[in-house]
């Protein structure tokens, strides 16, 4: 999968673009894909998404590196990337299409029907079928999904990730939620002494924070599964007020320092507190364990 930069970039083969932000890649965004890569197929096209470096409105459900990675999962075959600055903001909408269509080769735009672009969020699918009649493109405006009698969204994904509600994440991303990085190389190895030799993350300030807690995960490892505990969050009992993912993978033995981890998230367990001592901490560990098993 490419990714092409807004600035500058160029993509040759004939497209479909998807139009939005697509942070989370929830199961709206999903069928916005599913209807783009059937359109595609009927013609012989490639199938493109637009989106974003860093957050439009606050914090990201996904980074950009993570929602690349679900693209590529999906059958996208490029991204269309932009910086969402003052530059951006200003483009009028008209102006914003004809520099998409400028480096594309775009033979029809999919989008959801609550779509907006251009200064002010001024136009929406009403400017895109005008803009598209005029050049000889196509249009498909898809019908919002519901989740519970709601539409899904992005807000509600960010609601359920404050909760620590990881089944319905789960359901509204159309997959388990995750959090991605390199594992960190330094720290005080305290739970490898206690017997839970843990892979720490250092979370992306881009992320939309979660809970603060003690999690089930899982993650494969080596190409295989491993189910585990995760601590988000800082550390009290050991004076650590650092935000960080501290993952331990139940029968995983091997190090993992500098390499690249994704750590899948299934349910809450319980809040962070300060144990008394470090045996204390880990007895409570042990039961945490018996929790997934």
């Amino acid at each position: 999968m490419r990714i092409i930069d807004y600035d500058g970039g160029t993509f040759a083969e004939p497209c479909v673009l998807l139009l939005g932000y697509f942070d989370g890649v929830h199961i709206g965004h999903r069928a916005l894909i599913a209807a783009a890569k059937e359109l595609a197929a009927r013609g012989g096209l490639a199938v493109g998404v637009t989106t974003f470096y860093d957050g439009k409105n606050g914090g990201q459900i996904y980074t950009f590196a993570e929602r690349c990675r679900i693209f590529a999962e999906l059958g996208i075959d490029f991204v269309y990337a932009a910086h969402f600055d003052g530059a951006f903001r200003a483009t009028e909408g008209g102006a914003f299409l004809r520099h998409v269509c400028a480096a594309l080769p775009v033979c029809a735009f999919v989008c959801g029907e609550d779509y907006t672009y251009g200064r002010g969020a001024a136009c929406g699918a009403a400017e895109l079928r005008a803009f598209a009649a005029e050049n000889g493109l196509q249009a498909e405006v898809l019908p919002l999904v519901a989740v519970g009698g709601e539409k899904a969204a992005a807000t509600r994904a960010k609601e359920y990730l404050g909760a620590g509600d990881m089944p319905a994440l789960a359901a509204l991303l159309g997959g388990k939620y995750f959090i991605s990085g390199t594992v960190a190389t330094e720290g005080r190895h305290v739970g490898r002494r206690l017997g839970f030799p843990t892979a720490n993350l250092h979370v992306s300030p881009e992320k939309v924070p979660l809970r603060v807690g003690v999690y089930a995960v899982h993650a494969a490892i080596g190409g295989r599964a491993y189910r585990g505990i995760a601590n988000y969050g800082a550390r009290p009992t050991f004076g650590d007020a650092r935000l960080v993912l501290e993952s331990y993978f139940d029968g995983f033995e091997g190090d993992l320092y500098g390499r690249e981890l994704t750590v899948f998230f299934d349910f809450y367990i319980r809040p962070v507190r300060k144990f008394e001592s470090a045996e204390e901490l880990a007895a409570q560990l042990s039961r945490d364990l018996e929790r997934i098993r």
